[in-house]
């Protein structure tokens, strides 16, 4: 009763003061949430060195041809005495791919090589390889190895005047082939002395050689591929963004068209760049977010790379950090494929973020 009697007390007295520093908290802001499209966008296609491959790829089809090139180290003394050499390569898969094996006639470089140049600085003649016009032996993949008995005629030219091997395919279709990086299975060379001494030369460099039949692009596309690489680049303005805020989600989504492939998962990745946009700007080789996208049999699916550690390394270090992202395939030697992504419309590219901002000092 005595507590009632205050309290009419206090209200007709008029008194509504809040408890001492209710009135001085701050409300922690809501999050917020953007789309945003990018404000720059290319594509580009480029052919790139593809030694650093764990499996390389041999064949050809209406779209793409690859080809195998091979070094090894051969000593050119006692050559007289050599009563066998064989190539002997392990596939990586069971297709059937027959081949033949010319010696290259022009030095080559592994970390360089590609379908138009023999090293950073040296075109191929021939694109694809330089050679000379003789046979060293054919063969078929068939099983888990395959063993080719070289001619020994040629023994001399493939030692003393040759760089490697250059395999070309005769048959329609691909093959993936272990490279030099396997310890088991990497290609080698025996040769055989008379008491049935064998020498074992093992490939110190090798590389595949892709080319595609239309490496022009679509002006109303963007593209990725992989073989000869197609890359995409884009920019999104994130001006809008504090610096101050943590970046709960940030995703880059969009329909892709599979143009080509060889495989039902796409591996794409995503590079940051560290200078302005050009075909020859630096990027980090390791990808900030990677993605195996699965083609569906029944209905084409969104794809989605998460790049929140990117968007918060852009907002936070401005305003000269953003210089924008490629999309490639990664890694860009693996098995051929070409996706085109539209540049407008419902199934473009797009950015989703949500943000927040950290609290205010809640007594002021």
């Amino acid at each position: 009763m005595k507590n009632t009697v205050i309290a009419l007390v206090m209200l007709f007295l008029g008194c509504n003061t809040l408890p001492v520093g209710y009135d001085q908290l701050q409300r922690i802001p809501a999050d917020s949430s953007l789309t945003l499209g990018p404000d720059t966008l290319a594509s580009y296609a480029k052919y790139i060195p593809l030694g650093a491959a764990d499996i390389m790829s041999l064949g050809q089809d209406s779209a793409y041809e690859s080809r195998i090139i091979i070094n090894f180290t051969l000593a050119d003394s006692s050559l007289d005495s050599v009563k066998s050499a064989k190539l002997i390569l392990h596939p990586a898969d069971s297709t059937p791919m027959s081949f033949v094996c010319r010696p290259c006639s022009v030095a080559w470089n592994s970390n360089a090589v590609s379908w138009k140049m023999a090293d950073s600085v040296t075109h191929w003649l021939n694109p694809g390889g330089d050679y000379w016009h003789i046979d060293l032996g054919s063969g078929t993949f068939e099983g888990e190895s395959l063993v080719i008995d070289l001619n020994l005629d040629y023994l001399d030219t493939l030692v003393r005047n040759s760089h490697g091997i250059i395999l070309f395919p005769s048959d329609t279709g691909f093959v993936a082939v272990h490279s030099r990086y396997s310890q088991t299975t990497a290609p080698r060379i025996c040769l055989t002395y008379p008491d049935d001494v064998k020498k074992i030369c093992n490939a110190v460099e090798d590389a595949h050689l892709v080319d595609t039949n239309n490496i022009h692009l679509n002006p109303q596309y963007l593209e990725v591929g992989s073989g000869v690489a197609f890359r995409t680049y884009l920019r999104f303005p994130l001006d809008s963004v504090p610096e101050e805020a943590t970046i709960a989600r940030a995703e880059i989504s969009f329909l892709p068209h599979v143009e080509y492939r060889r495989n039902d998962t796409l591996s794409l990745g995503v590079h940051r760049l560290f200078e302005p946009f050009s075909r020859y700007a630096r990027f980090e080789d390791e990808p900030c977010a990677h993605l195996n996208y699965i083609i569906s049999p029944d209905a084409d699916s969104v794809a989605t790379l998460d790049i929140r550690k990117l968007v918060q390394f852009w907002t936070a270090n401005p305003p000269d950090s953003n210089f924008g992202l490629l999309l490639t395939a990664y890694p860009e030697w693996s098995e051929m494929f070409r996706i085109k992504i539209p540049r407008a419309g419902p199934n473009a590219l797009k950015l989703k973020l949500l943000y927040i901002m950290p609290p205010e000092d809640r007594i002021q």
